[in-house]
């Protein structure tokens, strides 16, 4: 994928094509306010037994290029929700592992360069049509090859050369190994049938089918009586769903309370600590894996970030518990200047970075930089970047650094690509997706998102070790420990604090899943439990 093809909802969800996503599972329960940090109560999956029927009406954001086509299945909130009922994929992330859905099994070649799918048995399509290998090879395909946003997780896979030999085996050849090209399966690689022209109205194998659409507005999902995953003992257990587009949080908060929604997703910090303690909803987060990464990026090609001291004097600067306090209202934890904390393949040795701006103003003398005035590009286009942006103009101030803060309107922020690939100093929220995908998203010169400028011979060696790492998981999580470390000590991301996405629901809505995107749940398994 090239940059030119970034598009600001993709970049929002923290991936190249759209698909962030890390370990998943059950919501969390969060409960009062009050201190500095409130307490967040996990709820380990239903307490009830799942009951049939009924409607659930669930408000997302939507955008002004929503569609129902699967190829831009991801282009919003609301899309994204509806697409993961109307098309079932390959698999999911559950615990920062593939859980299989449409894949029976993934297994890779001794050297990775090929990944042999066997695609699960009695699987039928919403028209009836038996579900086959070259179904599976044909979405594929139509994925990598268009502008979609799954485009760039699949810029490894060789398409011509990917066969389908028998009904039930996928033979994918990829074009240099990649030891992790089962975690990129399992990013809603979404199944639509062999031959498929109409993608607006494409058939899905998913729990539901859709009734009825409008653009901004809201759909309609009817329940599928015969779905293949229900003889698993899963949904769908509701009779249909009802998604509304709803741009704006406080509008889908203030909906749900008013009793027009039965779940409000992506509501503010603030917003959850003001109902906390409302019993009429519950206040919803997401597993600690799957939170957001806040960061100060710096461009190592741009002045004065060419520089180490520079560099350095930044981290020291930056003070991590005040972040936390300030910038994410005590919801958040400290992060360590490493993404992906709390997934298992984070490397839980790296120390903790000092906060010593008296060191900092002394690295800057010493290299002559005593005098730097910074300016950092940040905008509101979500919670936490404009505020660490204007946090972090206070804190720069005792170590000798005057920051001004160049504020981008949200709707313009991602426009100038050109900009936002060489900006000296710039603001990012980071969000979650297994680790491994995430560092090649973002680092070496093959990222599709180079935020931190330009990547030495080094750092480029490592990332190809660690795709080439195939066998147990020990092997292949010392491969991502080798980048995180080369990452903590020289690049250029000071990852200062990590934040929970946060949603509401009324009592009675049960059974919604991560799954590994918090903010595009699965509505597969939702119930209302009254």
């Amino acid at each position: 994928m090239t940059p030119d093809q970034i598009s600001r909802r993709s970049l929002l969800r923290g991936v190249g094509a759209g698909l962030g996503a890390a370990a998943a599972g059950s919501l969390l329960a969060a409960c009062g306010s009050g201190g500095t940090r409130p307490p967040l109560t996990a709820a380990t999956g239903s307490s009830v037994a799942p009951r049939k029927g009924g409607r659930l009406r669930a408000a997302f954001a939507g955008s002004a290029a929503e569609s129902t086509s699967v190829l831009q299945a991801t282009g919003s909130a609301v899309d994204y929700v509806r697409a993961r009922l109307v098309w079932d994929a390959l698999g999911e992330i559950e615990d920062s592992k593939p859980v299989w859905r449409l894949a029976e099994s993934v297994e890779p070649s001794p050297d990775a360069t090929r990944w042999t799918v066997r695609v699960r048995d009695g699987v039928t399509f919403s028209d009836g049509r038996k579900l086959t290998a070259e179904d599976v090879l044909f979405s594929l395909r139509t994925l990598a090859t268009n502008p979609t946003t799954q485009s760039g997780l699949l810029s490894a896979l060789d398409p011509t050369t990917s066969t389908a030999p028998d009904p039930r085996t996928v033979v994918l050849a990829l074009k240099s190994p990649d030891g992790f090209f089962d975690l990129v399966l399992a990013q809603s690689m979404f199944v639509f049938p062999a031959g498929t022209t109409d993608f607006d109205h494409a058939v899905g194998s998913g729990p539901f089918v859709l009734k009825s659409w409008s653009r901004g507005a809201s759909s309609l999902l009817a329940a599928r009586s015969d779905y293949w995953g229900a003889a698993a003992g899963g949904g769908p257990y509701l009779d249909e769903i009802e998604l509304v587009s709803v741009a704006d949080a406080g509008a889908r908060l203030n909906g749900l309370k008013a009793g027009q929604f039965d779940y409000a997703g992506a509501i503010s910090l603030a917003a959850a600590r003001a109902e906390a303690k409302n019993p009429a909803l519950r206040v919803l987060t997401a597993p600690q894996e799957l939170w957001s990464d806040l960061a100060l990026t710096m461009n190592l090609g741009a002045h004065p970030f060419d520089k180490p001291e520079a560099l350095q004097a930044l981290r020291l600067a930056v003070d991590r518990d005040a972040m936390v306090r300030t910038v994410t209202l005590g919801y958040g934890e400290v992060a360590d200047d490493a993404l992906g904390r709390h997934q298992s393949w984070y490397d839980t040795s790296l120390p903790r970075p000092a906060h010593d701006p008296g060191q900092a103003r002394k690295v800057l003398a010493a290299a002559g930089l005593g005098d730097l005035t910074l300016s950092v590009r940040t905008s509101d286009y979500e919670f936490g970047t404009l505020e660490s942006a204007t946090a972090f103009v206070q804190q720069a101030k005792e170590a000798g650094l005057s920051v001004n803060v160049d504020k981008i309107p949200a709707a313009d922020y991602y426009t100038d690509v050109k900009t936002l690939l060489s900006t000296p100093l710039q603001t990012n929220l980071y969000h979650a997706m297994p680790l491994p995908l995430q560092l090649s998203m973002y680092y070496g010169s093959k990222a599709s998102y180079p935020f931190t400028g330009p990547a030495g011979p080094t750092l480029d060696g490592l990332l190809t070790a660690m795709h080439a790492a195939v066998g147990d998981d020990a092997k292949r999580t010392r491969a991502v420990h080798d980048v995180q470390h080369h990452l903590y000590e020289h690049g250029g991301d000071v990852v200062f604090a990590r934040i929970p996405p946060v949603a509401a629901a009324k009592p009675s809505v049960q059974g919604v899943k991560a799954l590994g995107f918090f903010d595009y749940p699965s509505l597969r398994d939702a119930f209302l439990s009254e």
